[in-house]
């Protein structure tokens, strides 16, 4: 590895990665060199690292095992360059388009998930929140946490046909979460507006206050939506 002449972002960072994964460099079972290694290899802050890995661990490229390291789970090519090409960043108007969609759908979705909600569907918002807090706290985007709270709220409206509408979107929600997500963090302050948002939206759903989860869910994605036409 050769350092970075200037300082690269994040999404450079897991992209050269992942070029050394596709040409061999790292096998599946290979084991990364540790956050601080690759910091000072290519010249850019453990955090920079810690989130390129947070990126290719979505993708399921590597897996990081407590205590062990971080390991290479694939490089077969044509996976890994058609998972990124996933990623692929949305526009503006394309997040501004899928708002208002998700605005009209999910604070319906809370208020029902509010009046349905069982102890398993509270278990699975509080695991998707959790997250979210460990990546406030690593200081990375959690935009797979946060696709994970909003789909866990879906299925706790037990309304099949939601959860389907929501399961039709995924991709481009995911795409949208992770490129506002980057814009959005350029801030400071918001990332942690952003999780007492999701939080309020939790508690509203656990105290089955229908009519409170729903204004807080739309209050939030108002909010974003604000945001991203500034």
């Amino acid at each position: 590895m050769s350092k970075f002449k200037v300082r690269k972002t994040y999404e450079e960072v897991a992209d050269y990665l992942k070029e050394q994964i596709i040409s061999g460099k790292y096998e599946p079972g290979a084991k990364l060199p540790s956050l601080r290694e690759l910091g000072e290899t290519l010249g850019v802050g453990q955090s920079t690292v810690r989130e390129a890995l947070s990126s290719l661990k979505t993708l399921g490229l590597i897996t990081m095992k407590q205590g062990e390291g971080t390991f290479v789970t694939r490089h077969d090519p044509e996976e890994v360059i058609s998972a990124f090409e996933a990623l692929r960043p949305a526009t503006k108007q394309e997040i501004i388009e899928l708002l208002e969609v998700r605005k009209i759908i999910e604070s319906g979705t809370a208020r029902l998930a509010a009046e349905r909600r069982t102890k398993e569907d509270l278990k699975r918002i509080e695991e998707a929140l959790a997250e979210m807090e460990q990546a406030l706290a690593q200081g990375i985007l959690g935009d797979a946490a946060d696709w994970k709270f909003h789909y866990a709220v879906v299925q706790a409206s037990h309304n099949r046909t939601l959860s389907t509408i929501m399961m039709s979107i995924s991709e481009a929600i995911e795409r949208s979460l992770y490129a506002s997500r980057l814009e959005l963090y350029r801030t400071n302050g918001v990332p942690e507006k952003l999780y007492k948002e999701h939080a309020r939206i939790y508690e509203a759903i656990r105290a089955q206050n229908s009519a409170e989860a729903a204004e807080v869910m739309l209050y939030h994605l108002r909010g974003v939506e604000e945001k991203m036409l500034e």
